[in-house]
């Protein structure tokens, strides 16, 4: 495959985590800052959405890793990176769920 082409693969899987992490930590933010309790199910919404656009580029990642193995890995890189989302969004969830906010 084109450089180019893992190149943009690689750009979008960035873009999309950056993107997710920041939406995620202001929606987690704003709800700590203003206990708006309407916020809690735009939050649930907002991880399963997450979670469903992240699949299928981390999927898409894994395809094309298996399918130009030579380029794997600035996708496995990639992929990885990816991964830091989820143990941030549990954290998140658990602080909401579980810890009283003063």
């Amino acid at each position: 495959m084109e450089t180019t082409s893992i190149s943009q693969i690689t750009t979008i899987a960035k873009e999309c985590t950056r993107y997710s992490f920041i939406a995620g930590s202001l929606l987690f933010l704003i709800y700590c800052l203003t206990k708006f309790s309407p916020l809690i199910g735009v939050g649930l919404l907002y991880i399963v959405l997450a979670l469903v656009i992240n699949s299928i580029i981390f999927l898409s990642l894994l395809i094309t890793i298996i399918i130009y193995p030579e380029d794997y890995l600035p996708l496995l890189k990639t992929a990885i990176v990816m991964l830091f989302n989820l143990p941030i969004a549990f954290i998140y969830l658990w602080i909401i769920t579980e810890l009283p906010l003063i």
